[in-house]
């Protein structure tokens, strides 16, 4: 039976909040309770919520892909692979069919049906929800069901990446489409077809899974999974050296050598889709946290401003932050995915670390005293995150913009980051559609809660040009011609500072030599895909 332990401060209507284990939950307990065949995970992030609708980020699409299944899955390498469907074909330019997977139970024994498809959909599109899913379903007009095998779904125009698409929506139980997010955070809602069951929850200390012994697919190796969320770097790492767990996340760079001396153990490595950057307050006449080099509110909001914002990323060295933040294990960014990926331009070039030309750029839109800035960033979330925020603001200093940092945990700082707080933030995005149009139209296109897109746009940049060109370019079925357009839709975020890119993440993982897994360009940790070596 699910357990779930609260203080009275936790029944909460929204986000996770803060609960505590009872009685016998110590991890001295869990400890004394492990056995060959549960799997422990040291998770570097935790989960903000158990609803698979409600904000979409890689630690709660993790999560989420333990417990909910979609029509369609990402394989390692972001490649679209069967799921709850079968297959799936287009039809003409607005119709695509997908037959549905038969014999799927929920894991409270009722069948999986298309009616659950239509719900799950309806859900997304409904839901008041930061970060949200919308990005997805914005083009679907409407979904039948010919017969119980198979659903039809006709979109508003021409949709040729809806299949991908469809792998980011996890498919819930119709019964529960108006649950709201404090039932799914309290369990009672977390009813799923996939490979594991949700046994017990304590928010920002573990999860413990069970293996769902009606499983469709595959069974996973473990009979169970715990998932320890330990945001602490050191801390993680002890934890595995001292064996209360198996595998970990985000292994700090210093602490690679160690581990791999250890005969015990092995470090897993793997490329990343992930991009990290900085978003700028696009939207604000003034900005929050810029003021004049005296303290002094600005006039106005130096951040829309193109000129500041070539001159602020012209100021970052990013070879020096690869090298010795990140210990080479990154690599710069030019765009949201490595050159030469679908989507991507052969134009864009690594932006060159110039101060001196900032300086010049800075004097030019008129602060050539520069002026005072609060950049903000988590402790908790990537890797080395605080390290970064605090390495860019030396930069920044250098060239007049007297820069000072605020970080907090992910926990924190992801409500802020949703509400679009700040005027200079740390970021991340992980493409996992393997193109570029993903994030091209949750990041920069204009936010339009009706058409679903910017939903990710925190900064609210806005460009009608930019627009149109995604427009067309999600529109057009011929894969050369569509990726030729979204190339140009990079060239002109990238040209017009919308953001300011760092560089992509590299997977590194750190396990027992006993075990081993294949890392996924999405950088989830799945329980499912790790295996006894």
């Amino acid at each position: 039976m699910y357990k779930m332990f609260l203080t009275r401060r936790a029944l909460f209507s929204g986000a996770v909040g803060a609960l505590v284990a009872g009685p016998g939950l110590g991890w001295p307990a869990l400890a004394a309770a492990q056995e060959s065949d549960r799997l422990r995970i040291g998770m570097a992030t935790p989960p903000t919520t158990l609803d698979p609708h409600f904000q979409s980020n890689a630690p709660n699409n993790a999560i989420a892909m333990h417990l909910f299944d979609a029509l369609v899955t990402n394989d390692e390498s972001a490649r679209p692979t069967p799921c709850l469907a079968t297959s799936w074909r287009s039809l003409d330019d607005t119709h695509w069919e997908f037959i549905l997977r038969q014999g799927v139970t929920y894991s409270d024994g009722a069948p999986f049906l298309p009616d659950d498809v239509m719900a799950s959909v309806e859900r997304v599109n409904s839901l008041q929800s930061p970060a949200s899913y919308r990005t997805y379903t914005r083009t679907i007009k409407s979904i039948t069901a010919p017969d119980p095998g198979r659903i039809v779904i006709e979109t508003k125009a021409p949709d040729p990446l809806l299949p991908i698409a469809m792998g980011r929506i996890r498919i819930i139980s119709a019964r529960h489409k108006d649950s709201p997010t404090a039932t799914y955070n309290a369990g009672r809602a977390v009813i799923g077809t996939g490979p594991y069951l949700l046994k017990e929850f304590v928010p920002g200390s573990h999860l413990l899974l069970a293996r769902n012994e009606g499983y469709w697919g595959p069974k996973p190796v473990w009979k169970e999974a715990l998932i320890r969320m330990i945001s602490d770097d050191g801390a993680r790492t002890a934890g595995l050296l001292s064996g209360d767990l198996d595998i970990i996340e985000e292994v700090p760079f210093e602490a690679v050598e160690r581990v791999a001396k250890d005969q015990r153990f092995h470090i897993i490595r793997g490329l990343s889709s992930r991009i990290v950057y900085f978003a700028f307050d696009h939207a604000r006449e003034v900005t929050p946290f810029a003021t004049d080099p005296d303290g002094k509110p600005l006039p106005r909001n130096p951040m829309k401003d193109l000129r500041v914002r070539q001159a602020l990323s012209m100021a970052i060295n990013r070879k020096a932050i690869v090298a010795q933040v990140m210990s080479g294990n990154a690599e710069v960014a030019t765009q949201y995915l490595p050159k030469g990926a679908p989507g991507t331009s052969p134009n864009l070039e690594p932006i060159p670390y110039d101060p001196e030309r900032a300086k010049k750029l800075l004097a030019e839109a008129g602060y050539p005293n520069g002026f005072r800035l609060v950049i903000h960033g988590p402790n908790d979330r990537y890797i080395n995150d605080s390290k970064v925020v605090q390495a860019v603001a030396q930069m920044l200093t250098r060239i007049g913009v007297q820069t000072k940092v605020e970080v907090m945990p992910w926990s924190v700082y992801s409500a802020r980051s949703n509400n679009n707080e700040f005027s200079l933030n740390l970021m991340s995005w992980g493409v996992n559609t393997g193109e570029t149009s993903n994030p091209l139209i949750a990041l920069n296109s204009t936010y339009d809660k009706d058409r679903g897109t910017g939903s990710s746009n925190g900064g609210r940049y806005s460009n009608p040009a930019l627009d149109k060109t995604l427009q067309v370019a999600t529109q057009t079925m011929n894969d050369e011609i569509r990726n030729r357009l979204l190339a140009e839709a990079c060239e002109m975020v990238f040209n017009d500072c919308a953001i300011m890119p760092l560089y992509h993440e590299v997977v590194q993982l750190a396990a027992r030599k006993s075990i081993d897994y294949r890392t996924r360009n999405d950088q989830y940790t799945l329980a499912a895909g790790i295996r006894k070596s």
